[in-house]
């Protein structure tokens, strides 16, 4: 599970890196100037290699959450105990 972790992980900064990158599609003076609806939803065309890297990096991520949420061991977590000797020590050392 650790490896997995550090994949999902480094896939993370992978796709925020590569969005960032990304160029907006509107980003032409149209755009700000009231350049109509087809600047708004983009221009219909073919995908970037920065938009399939894109498309990539999501599948993996979508895929990983999902195999690491239902794989992952179920431990119940910690409980804390109130009254115990250490907390009752802890309280009146103050």
């Amino acid at each position: 599970m650790g490896l997995l972790l550090i994949i999902h992980v480094l896939v993370c900064i992978l796709l925020t890196s590569v969005v960032l990158l990304q160029v907006g599609r509107g980003a032409s003076t149209g755009a700000s100037f009231g350049g109509g609806v087809r600047t708004f939803f983009g221009p219909a065309g073919t995908v970037s290699f920065l938009g399939k890297v894109i498309i990539v990096l999501a599948v993996i991520f979508i895929v990983m959450t999902l195999f690491l949420s239902i794989f992952s061991p179920k431990t119940k977590p910690p409980e804390i105990k109130v009254g115990t000797e250490t907390s009752a020590n802890l309280v009146h050392s103050v």
